[in-house]
């Protein structure tokens, strides 16, 4: 593919944009970083018109095949790249000519290294400074004494199970640099909004505040009407963590989401649903914060929250029995905590 073939657009539909373009390297968890079963199942399915999801046993990638090459949203994990670049191969007979990542987490964002001979890495600037040093946030948040490194004694879900193959230099600590050595660093970041042409498509890429983590990208497929929204967003499905944001924070972020005009939604983990999702999702995290606040008022502890908060309303959602109880435990964390 060559650069003429496919542009880079900031400024054309979104003039506050800033794009910086340097085609070399630029300056608790949601879920497992690995899936935890040996030989997870990896599938493909449509999404609608050229735009796909794949996925692990526990995650989402999402993939747009134009006319000149593929648009890849997250690498995910490295198998799961060779996997599926020998799929884009024999389905599309096409090369990736972008990758995108969400966020800076990584288990979405490793891996990449499978799809580096041909394509341009596109991330939020934020995304950049946090891979060039320092722990990811979902992992700082277990960093219990501060010293800015990641004990084997205060890793959790993947960054646990994937220990001994990060710990590269064997001091039974992880570094940032160990932990981002298989994220191939960003080539283009951008600040507000940005636009990339590929061929006949179109995609945009929108930079909600903070939630979840303070660099996430929303991925807009305008044609195919639908939006990407990774972790910090879920289709009638709980979080596993609100890694420490407030609902309000929340809420301004999501209404970033709610701005952009689009029917379909993905996320990161568990099942597409639509833009009513996104007040649903809403919804759950306000009486969540309503229930808790309640029965801090009442001086209620955690441990009695977390048994008597049922939020019954959201029995059908995903990961319920699974969930419910810590977020409701976080949620008091939250609100109890004194600023």
């Amino acid at each position: 593919m060559s650069t003429t073939e496919r542009s880079i657009n900031s400024a054309a539909i979104f003039p506050v944009a800033c794009l910086t373009l340097a085609l070399t390297a630029c300056g608790i968890q949601e879920d497992s970083q690995t899936d935890g079963s040996a030989e997870p199942p990896f599938t493909i399915r449509n999404v609608t018109g050229n735009l796909y999801e794949a996925r692990t046993a526990t995650h989402n990638a999402v993939f747009l095949a134009t006319t000149e090459g593929i648009i890849v949203v997250d690498p995910l994990r490295a198998d799961f790249a060779e996997w599926l670049e020998g799929e884009l191969a024999a389905r599309f007979g096409s090369e990736v000519e972008y990758v995108i990542y969400s966020h800076h987490h990584p288990d979405h964002v490793a891996g990449g290294q499978v799809f580096a001979d041909t394509a341009i890495f596109v991330g939020h600037e934020n995304t950049a400074a946090r891979l060039e040093g320092g722990l990811p946030s979902n992992a700082a948040l277990s960093d219990a004494n501060g010293n800015g490194t990641l004990e084997r004694s205060e890793a959790a879900g993947g960054y646990l199970n994937s220990f001994d193959s990060m710990d590269t230099d064997g001091d039974g600590s992880l570094s940032g640099a160990e932990i981002n050595a298989a994220t191939v660093p960003l080539d283009v970041t951008y600040t507000e909004q940005m636009m990339l042409t590929l061929g006949d498509s179109t995609v945009e890429l929108h930079h909600p505040s903070a939630a979840h983590s303070a660099d996430t990208t929303i991925v807009l497929f305008p044609n195919e009407r639908a939006a990407f929204t990774v972790d910090f967003l879920h289709a009638q499905r709980f979080p596993g963590t609100l890694s420490g944001y407030t609902v309000d924070e929340y809420e301004a972020a999501l209404a970033t989401v709610e701005a952009l005009d689009f029917d379909i939604l993905v996320a990161g983990h568990g099942n597409a649903g639509t833009k009513a999702d996104v007040n649903g999702f809403l919804g759950l995290l306000r009486d969540l914060e309503s229930d808790v606040m309640a029965g801090v008022a009442e001086g209620l502890d955690r441990e009695t929250l977390q048994e008597t908060i049922l939020l019954a309303d959201y029995s059908d959602w995903l990961l319920y029995e699974e969930r419910r109880a810590n977020l409701v435990g976080e949620m008091y964390d939250i609100l109890a905590t004194p600023e």
